[in-house]
């Protein structure tokens, strides 16, 4: 019997149990689905990174074979093996990062089609995104070309390998070009007629714990080593490892608000839903059904529809969400076998949910159950104080017309209702100002770094050991606005930590900027800048010194902060070329910074790469379009659960209204009169709500890029007009339209049935 009456209870109020079942569902779908994406990208790392033995540490310098056969021989050493890169050109002058080796136990290939490595094996095994890019399949031919070495080669595999994640030519690179930059790996064996030194020595330890001994060890022994440097220093493991750190805060803010505006909404509703069976209970009290039999009938019209939903919420998230953006992030990362893994912590979410509705249901179910069948087979009358209501017969509001009071009555006597409401509709306002927000705060970035700090057309990296006569050409040639980055280590309360010096002498060609991105003068002669976000991490503070030296010498050097500067992909330090000079060390340029036309030239001598400004912005802009599908999910997501909140609270406040609303029938009113009345309150809480919601959406978006975004990168909320305006006009019209929608049933009431329940 009570399980017909449970059927038939949610088949009559089949709206607003749908709206229970999609908020559940959505909120669980969210977080599950974040969760999933975030967890599998660690999980892939950690397998790729465990199968093929990414190293330890990466020791750079003019290298040996007798420095190898040192580091193999030192204590916690696992393995050690050598490896030259070089930048080369290949077919129509597209770059690529050639790397010779003679072995391959360590940051071992993985081959995605073709053979493995074979020392012995002439051939080359190719980047396969790059190969993807420009259509190379294995057993094509492909030329190879360094200096004045041309070599034909037969494409022997097609390979991803743990420490080329996320290959960029250099710095000012954002997002890896595919299509004209890649690497390359083949054997020494090709080259063993050239004289040349190992450029670093990938080096395996056998106790991690023991990794800074090792360190030291080759500090001390290896005098051709310029720097040491952790695997989980390099550009393409930060890059990945920021994605998942930034994923961490995502699930918590996204995936958090979602489920606190479903849970909010779903806890009023299955509130309302058993008062609304107030009498209902009070018969089955009277027929002689016990307390505990309908108390787990109540409880079962949540925990059904909940259970339910969030297994639908969780396959959802695993195979929609969650198989979405890992394949976004693993178009953008050389990563294989990327797949969404769903964790404990869903499941536990999804029971929590389960059980946060079944708990609210019983402790709803349980008041009503402890009054007397006699006082549950009538409706509840609310207990209003009278000087409450008293408020709106003070002369202010004597001006106002009967339906702007009825409502100020009708808000204060439902407090929590439109509490309730406000909440909801402000949260999904939020989401939408953070979604649509953090897409033109990148697009300010783009501008910020792209067009106001480089103010050039063209950057030339220099190659390296070029002679004083031939970078005279070059800076004859192409003018002489220069700058020299130099790797560093400084010193920090006796920690040390690697970082570079920006060495400027490219007067305006490069530019800075303060906090508040506007223009300031370069450093003077006499000290040096350091970022914003750097002095912040480490506590840095203007007037204090720093100690540092350069990789591969060992004198360490001294300098002042004479002030700070925003740089918003690189935190370092920066100096003057004359202040460089000043400390004894000679500035040797490694860029050029032009605005010459270069447009058709491929190629410059004793140049290693030309970059085009509008090149690298257009990198910038693929990236975004990946965070742009990201984004445009989280918006579906977040109007889709707007609508179905406002639709819930206005079915809500229509419901409780309907008692109200016959008896303005009785005394006279109008449908129309009555309508007005409704849809009025409705767009009072969408106006407040709006007005809430905006500013704490700017608030988040600016926590969320100052949190979430890895340390290299220093940028805050900056949104447009448009978005505010877009946020506004979207949640209101959406509460009019559910309001105008919800209104035509006032019509339809039964006033009979309404005022009887009453008497």
């Amino acid at each position: 019997m009570l399980n017909k009456k449970m059927y038939r209870d949610i088949k009559k109020n089949l709206s607003q149990f749908i709206t229970i079942f999609l908020m559940v569902m959505i909120g669980i779908m969210a977080y599950s689905g974040i969760e999933a994406y975030m967890n599998g990208m660690k999980k892939t790392s950690n397998k790729f990174y465990t199968e093929n033995n990414l190293q330890d540490l990466n020791v750079m310098g003019p290298l040996t074979k007798n420095d190898l056969d040192k580091i193999k021989k030192l204590d916690y050493v696992k393995d050690a093996e050598a490896k030259l890169s070089i930048t080369g050109l290949t077919d129509n002058d597209k770059t690529l990062l050639i790397n010779l080796i003679e072995s391959n136990n360590i940051s071992k290939f993985y081959v995605v089609d073709g053979e493995k490595f074979n020392k012995d094996k002439s051939g080359v095994w190719l980047d396969e995104f790059y190969a993807k890019e420009n259509n190379i399949k294995v057993g094509d031919t492909i030329l190879v070309k360094y200096q004045n070495i041309e070599l034909h080669e037969k494409v022997l595999g097609l390979i991803n390998v743990p420490d080329h994640l996320y290959d960029v030519r250099d710095e000012s690179e954002l997002f890896p070009d595919r299509k004209e930059f890649g690497f390359a790996y083949l054997s020494m064996e090709e080259f063993k007629t050239m004289d040349f030194f190992y450029s670093s020595i990938m080096v395996d330890v056998d106790n991690i714990d023991k990794r800074d001994n090792v360190k030291n060890e080759i500090e001390d022994n290896i005098d051709n080593a310029l720097a040491i440097i952790n695997i989980e220093d390099t550009s393409s493991y930060t890059a990945y490892q920021g994605e998942i750190d930034e994923g961490k805060t995502y699930v918590g803010v996204f995936s958090g608000l979602f489920l606190f505006i479903a849970m909010l909404s779903v806890i009023t509703t299955m509130t309302r839903v058993v008062k609304k069976q107030r009498t209902q209970i009070g018969t089955l009290k009277a027929l002689g059904f016990s307390n505990y039999k309908i108390l787990f009938h109540y409880i079962g019209y949540g925990f059904w529809i909940s259970i339910i939903a969030s297994i639908v919420g969780l396959l959802l998230g695993y195979f929609f969400i969650g198989k979405i953006f890992i394949g976004l992030e693993m178009a953008m990362f050389e990563i294989p076998n990327g797949h969404p893994v769903m964790n404990s912590s869903s499941y536990i979410v999804a029971l929590l949910v389960i059980l946060v509705v079944s708990l609210i249901t019983y402790i709803t179910g349980r008041t009503i159950l402890r009054e007397n069948p006699a006082e549950t087979l009538r409706n509840k009358i609310p207990s209003i104080k009278g000087n409450v209501l008293n408020i709106t017969k003070h002369k202010i509001f004597k001006k106002f017309k009967f339906e702007t009071i009825w409502n100020i009555r009708d808000i204060i006597r439902n407090k929590m209702r439109t509490i309730t409401g406000i909440a909801g509709v402000v949260g999904c306002s939020m989401l939408i100002v953070c979604a649509l927000g953090m897409l033109d705060s990148m697009n300010f970035f783009v501008d910020l770094q792209f067009e106001r700090i480089y103010n050039f057309d063209y950057k030339l990296n220099i190659k390296e050991n070029i002679s004083e006569h031939e970078l005279n050409i070059l800076t004859n040639e192409y003018g002489n606005y220069t700058s020299q980055t130099l790797g560093i280590e400084i010193k920090n309360e006796g920690i040390r930590e690697s970082n570079n010096i920006f060495v400027t002498d490219a007067s305006n060609y490069v530019r800075f900027v303060n906090k508040k991105n506007k223009f300031i003068n370069k450093p003077k002669d006499n000290g040096i800048f350091v970022t914003y976000k750097l002095a912040k991490n480490k506590g840095y503070k203007l007037g204090d010194k720093i100690t540092w030296h350069i990789y591969g010498d060992k004198t360490y050097y001294t300098s002042k902060i004479i002030g700070f500067n925003k740089d918003p992909q690189n935190q370092n330090v920066t100096m003057t070329k004359k202040y460089l000079e000043s400390l004894g060390i000679k500035y040797t340029p490694d860029s050029i910074y032009t605005n010459k036309n270069l447009k058709n030239i491929k190629e410059i001598k004793n140049i290693e790469s030309i970059q085009d400004i509008d090149a690298l912005k257009d990198g910038m802009n693929n990236m975004l379009s990946m965070m742009k599908t990201m984004l445009i999910l989280i918006i579906f997501v977040a109007i889709v659960l707007g609508s179905i909140i406002i639709y819930n609270l206005g079915i809500l406040s229509y419901t409780e209204k309907q008692y109200q609303f016959s008896t303005l029938k009785v005394l006279g009113f109008k449908d129309s009169q009555i309508k007005k009345i409704f849809i009025k309150q409705n767009n009072w809480i969408a106006i407040i709500s709006i007005i809430i919601g905006l500013p704490l959406g700017y608030y988040l978006t600016d926590w969320l890029f100052k949190t979430a975004i890895e340390e290299h990168y220093d940028f805050g909320a900056s949104i447009n007009t448009i978005t505010y305006v877009i946020a506004a006009l979207g949640t209101f019209i959406i509460s009019y339209l559910v309001s105008k929608f919800l209104a035509r049933k006032i019509k339809n009431i039964d006033m009979v049935t309404s005022l009887k329940g009453n008497e």
